[in-house]
């Protein structure tokens, strides 16, 4: 059973919480947060020992297997360093942190303490990705030609995601990380390079500012550069129609799954040509949630890959790599001009 504390315990910390179950080979010791209230209620609920300092259970909770970090993206960095430098192997919530410079400063850290850092790079295990990978391996598609991963809806809720609310819509603040290209982004962005096998050669991005912030952006549009295989990501807070969540299109097939005004994704059609040249339709639902973040499958594997049962898991490199393209599109829609990426 392996030992976790949990840092941060807002909204997403909670759900952090739940997934640490005797299935999972996960047992909550401890959780840490600045908000008194909030610490003494999930303590309570949890049935852990809480503190308000991260030193302090650091120092006190040494056999600890894992400390989860699920703060504000901007914290990354500064805890998860704190705590692999502390002895104790990290997994921390997505994005990795906001640039390049600061992931190699996390993976040094790791190395040097020969210390496990994970992302918890949770669509992963979204059903409707899982099952694109399926189809791809299985040849339907044929030879991929076109790829465009979206997420498009309208809901306040995204703004205000957290225990404060509109209180403090940390999502759409620029001291916090905020965005729409750092929250869906890493998402995004990480299936496209599992499912291509790396980095691109370069992107071209577009931020917007539309709606809901001035500080930072609501809606983002990139392509990122396979060669061959033209590779579309985008994501809008302000689509009262949702696009398609997925459009994957082969030299045999096409692959889609429905939009829907909230981020869940049931609907799968698949149009292909089969081996004997026959026209083959699919229509598919996916049964339950979407998203691994209510379904918990990084946790799920996280010991099983520990333990050896599994050959591949979120690896630190890939999700330092995830931030290397979210900054090359940052950095394309303040230039306006396509961004080579350097492997």
């Amino acid at each position: 059973m392996l030992k976790t504390g949990i840092v941060g315990v807002g909204k997403m910390g909670e759900f952090h919480a739940g997934w640490m179950t005797p299935e999972n080979q996960l047992e909550l010791i401890a959780v840490c947060d600045r908000n008194e209230e909030r610490l003494e209620e999930i303590a309570k609920q949890f049935d852990v020992r809480a503190y308000n300092n991260l030193e302090k259970m650091l120092e006190k909770e040494k056999d600890l297997d894992f400390v989860v970090i699920v703060t504000t993206h901007e914290s990354h960095e500064f805890l998860t360093v704190k705590c692999l430098n502390a002895g104790f192997n990290v997994i921390v919530e997505k994005p990795m942190t906001m640039t390049y410079e600061s992931a190699k400063r996390m993976v040094e850290a790791a190395e040097k303490n020969n210390k496990h850092l994970f992302v918890h790079q949770s669509s992963r295990w979204d059903r409707d990705f899982l099952l694109l990978q399926q189809v791809i391996k299985s040849g339907k598609l044929g030879s991929l030609l076109q790829i465009e991963s979206k997420v498009t809806m309208c809901d306040k809720g995204w703004p205000e995601w957290g225990i404060e609310g509109d209180e403090n819509p940390w999502r759409i603040k620029a001291d916090y990380g905020g965005g729409m290209l750092y929250d869906w982004g890493p998402h995004l962005v990480d299936e496209i390079m599992l499912l291509m096998g790396g980095l691109p050669k370069g992107v071209f991005g577009i931020l917007q500012s539309g709606v809901w912030s001035e500080e930072v952006d609501d809606y983002f549009f990139a392509i990122l550069d396979y060669g061959d295989v033209i590779c579309q990501i985008e994501c809008s807070n302000n689509a009262r129609i949702p696009a398609p969540r997925w459009q994957v299109i082969g030299s045999k097939g096409t692959y889609k799954v429905e939009g829907k005004p909230e981020p869940v994704w049931e609907d799968v059609e698949i149009d292909y040509v089969n081996d004997q040249g026959e026209s083959m339709k699919e229509k598919i639902t996916l049964v339950g949630a979407k998203e691994s973040g209510i379904e918990g499958g990084f946790y799920r594997d996280l010991a099983k890959y520990l333990n050896g049962e599994l050959d591949r898991f979120v690896s630190m490199y890939e999700t330092a790599d995830v931030v290397k393209v979210l900054e090359a599109i940052k950095k394309s829609s303040i230039e306006r001009k396509y961004i080579k990426i350097e492997d």
